[in-house]
């Protein structure tokens, strides 16, 4: 077997790491880190330097829309499901990667928030309902792990689908998700965790697998991932012109962010990823720290400052400064806490391995496990 074969197995096995998958997860993460951190020196008085200004940088909603897609590609493209799937081996692990950072994150939230006179006022029920992410109440201490309530409910059910297999799993997750988000509304009943379960956001997930399907199972097209990214960036820039506060957010980000995820898959399966991609790309890395902790240090940094102080200072150079701050903490609280953690915690079959390097053909391909 060739090189060439080998690396193009590999892929298809989830062996490797997708570099233009992991920029984008930290793109996705520094789009919604800039987002929150206008919004909020706006709400403390910083000056506008452009009217519509508050509307372009809620545009960083978006990267939540990435993160689900890019969700349901990582879990098919890395879950080892021939000869047979292990339900309780993966969810053991998508639980030790979200609860104990998030936990850690949450402490300093409390620590913090008590620290600058700003503490929590939750009763017991909802102190709980946020530590175990529970819809509804997952965002009480940390406002996006609202969020994290979409993941933990999609690694339940894939974790339980894929026990069929993959296509057939793949084919009963779909439809399950799509019964639920049609049939509910008919019902009337309203509550948190029905109205997670049927919310139409999750077909952002199913897009993200089935692309991550169609990489896994060699029928990714070839050619047309520049055509996907160009297409994906035209939706966008439509969505901002016609207000994608017209529509809902999945037909205004769902389309164009599945767009994206295909386009860079194919790319980098055909092709391999570029030099600079491989250079910055690792970023990805710390994504999630930084969205459990950019809140924080936005909160911190208005406090340490003051309002009349952040008022001088106009919004978006203040965004920007806020964001460059928040990664670097992020990078610290990943590669100082997260992954040594991630280590002790699974040390048979690491959460965050180390990356062996390949050399096919005079290119490195470095090597990874599980998202």
């Amino acid at each position: 077997m060739n090189d060439i074969q080998i690396f193009v197995n590999m892929f298809k096995a989830g062996n490797i790491t997708i570099h233009s998958i992991q920029l984008l997860r930290a793109v996705a993460a520094l789009l919604v880190v800039l987002f929150h951190a206008h919004l909020a020196l706006v709400q403390v008085g910083s000056a506008k330097m452009f009217a519509g200004e508050a509307y372009l940088f809620r545009f960083g909603a978006v990267g939540v829309h990435i993160f689900f897609v890019i969700s349901g590609f990582i879990m098919v493209h890395t879950s080892r499901t021939e000869p047979s799937f292990d339900a309780k081996s993966f969810l053991r692990r998508r639980l030790l990667r979200i609860y104990p950072i998030y936990w850690i994150c949450a402490a300093l939230y409390v620590i913090a928030h008590f620290a600058i006179e700003q503490p929590f006022f939750l009763s017991g029920a909802e102190w709980i309902g946020a530590l175990l992410l529970w819809p509804g109440q997952a965002s009480k201490i940390i406002g996006p792990a609202w969020t994290l309530s979409f993941e933990m409910y999609f690694y339940v059910c894939f974790g339980l689908f894929i026990l069929f297999g993959l296509t057939r799993g793949l084919l009963g997750l779909g439809a399950f998700f799509l019964v639920c988000i049609f049939v509910r509304p008919l019902t009337g009943f309203q509550s948190s965790p029905t109205n997670l379960a049927s919310n139409p956001l999750l077909i952002e997930f199913l897009a993200g697998c089935v692309i991550g399907w169609l990489l896994k199972t060699g029928r990714l097209p070839k050619r047309g991932g520049n055509l996907a990214i160009v297409g994906a960036l035209f939706l966008y820039l439509g969505g901002i012109v016609v207000g994608y506060e017209r529509v809902p957010s999945l037909i205004a980000w769902g389309p164009p962010s599945a767009l994206l995820i295909l386009g860079v898959a194919i790319i980098e399966s055909a092709r391999g990823a570029h030099s600079s991609v491989r250079r910055i790309g690792y970023f990805g890395d710390s994504s999630y720290a930084l969205y459990l902790i950019h809140i924080l240090i936005i909160t911190l940094i208005i406090s340490a400052v003051g309002a009349a102080r952040v008022q001088t200072l106009p919004a978006i150079p203040g965004a920007i400064l806020i964001t460059i701050l928040s990664l670097a903490a992020a990078e610290s609280l990943h590669w100082g806490l997260e992954r040594p953690l991630l280590r002790r915690l699974n040390p048979r079959r690491a959460l965050v391995p180390p990356r062996p390097i390949l050399e096919i053909e005079g290119s490195e391909v470095r090597g990874s496990g599980p998202e």
